[in-house]
């Protein structure tokens, strides 16, 4: 009877110390710091994991653009017997730069090709240049003065139909006014046309990058981003490109409808490549210098930044899903990379995020500079400075697009779904 007494209170005892532990352990875990740092633990691990997403998409890019590179390596033959083609080019008020791309084209190795000349409702001498050029090479330039403004479609879009209804050749190549083509840019660009289920091929470009800064880091800007459109097209998923070097078949433009089919979009290249792919169209990157384009930069940060805000517009508010995922996941994590800098200061794992933005621009920067610039040295000096810059500039190029400020092209606002005056 005593022993039983006695072993109930130390029991009690036992139990009592057992409940206060757990509730003091409860209370630790509760403790807000505690909480705060397991909370910067499932941060750690999800930055982890989204950067290394992140990287690892930008490492496929860079496998499409060697791919690109080792399958021009690898042959790429000129086949003279190729069907007709129709260089078709729509421009408007671009009578201080038609001028040079005309000389350029008179200038082409390849002979078996017309001209299709779309004046699309300018104000200058655009027209009259035209005119003067078909004179002078009649049989090989036709020239149409569009005067009807479109409707609910975007106006390149309306202008290209308008030379391609009237363009006879089985392969269309499209450029823009103010580039310069080398001379055997037209043989270069139909090699590709060999195999019968390639139905567009897009080529590289380059800028003339001499003078103030804003025109050297256009001549690092615009080949960079090229190469995330050379890339996805190099692993076999298209998804957008520079329309001044573009060639496609009449077969791939009348199958989708033309270019009022693909809808209201500011890129409507980057359009048609999405819409050949999904018809299971092949869809080529040229990496022939010899098929290379040169344009002229803009003169002016607002002409910049409209072109910039153009362009990502257009993918971001892209009418294709896939394109339009995968490019907000890219742009969405430079956007949040450039915005928690100033956070790192409190907290450095945060750096994980731009650290990665810059391995990601700067890897496919210097695939574009060793592969394509002459000057690589200039380009080497200027990598880390221009990739730095690159990041901050296109984070705020990102925010105008998601806040939908209105680009402007050719004197007229648009919005990133429909257009108004």
């Amino acid at each position: 009877m005593s022993a039983s007494l006695t072993r109930v209170p130390t029991l009690s005892i036992t139990t009592l110390h057992l409940l206060t532990y757990i509730e003091i352990e409860i209370v630790k875990r509760l403790n807000f710091s505690y909480i705060l740092d397991m909370l910067s633990e499932i941060m750690l691990y999800l930055f982890v994991i989204i950067s290394g997403a992140i990287l690892a998409v930008h490492i496929i890019l860079s496998v499409g653009v060697l791919a690109n590179r080792i399958r021009d390596i690898l042959g790429v033959d000129v086949d003279l017997k190729l069907p007709k083609v129709s260089v078709v080019v729509a421009a408007k008020d671009e009578e201080e730069t038609l001028p040079r791309l005309l000389e350029s084209l008179k200038a082409q190795t390849y002979t078996d090709f017309e001209i299709v000349l779309v004046n699309d409702r300018s104000q200058d001498g655009t027209g009259k240049i035209m005119d003067a050029f078909a004179e002078k090479y009649r049989g090989r330039v036709k020239v149409i003065h569009n005067q009807k403004e479109p409707d609910h479609t975007y106006p390149k879009q309306f202008a290209l139909d308008i030379g391609v209804e009237e363009a006879e050749g089985e392969i269309f190549i499209f450029t823009d006014s103010d580039c310069m083509v080398p001379t055997g840019w037209i043989e270069n660009m139909l090699s590709y046309f060999k195999n019968p289920r390639v139905g567009v091929v897009f080529g590289q470009i380059s800028l003339i990058d001499s003078g103030t800064f804003l025109e050297k880091y256009q001549g690092f800007d615009q080949p960079l981003i090229h190469q995330y459109n050379s890339g996805s097209a190099g692993i076999g998923i298209p998804t957008g490109c520079f329309g001044n070097n573009l060639a496609a078949r009449r077969a791939v433009i009348e199958g989708i409808g033309g270019f009022k089919s693909l809808g209201y979009t500011l890129t409507e290249d980057a359009a048609l490549i999405s819409a050949a792919g999904k018809k299971k169209w092949k869809v080529r990157v040229s990496t022939l210098k010899k098929a290379m384009i040169k344009t002229i930069p803009k003169l002016s940060w607002k002409d910049f930044i409209n072109q910039h805000v153009r362009w990502n517009s257009g993918a971001y508010y892209s009418q294709d899903l896939s394109t339009r995922l995968g490019y907000r996941f890219i742009v969405l994590y430079l956007l949040a990379s450039v915005a928690v800098i100033p956070f790192t200061f409190f907290m450095p794992l945060l750096l994980i995020l731009p650290v990665t933005s810059f391995i990601n621009i700067g890897l496919l920067s210097m695939l574009s500079g060793l592969l394509y610039r002459e000057d690589k040295t200039a380009f080497l000096l200027r990598v880390v400075p221009y990739t730095l810059f690159f990041m901050f500039f296109y984070a705020f190029i990102i925010l105008l697009s998601i806040l939908k400020i209105s680009p402007e092209w050719k004197g007229k606002k648009m919005k990133s779904t429909q257009l108004y005056s």
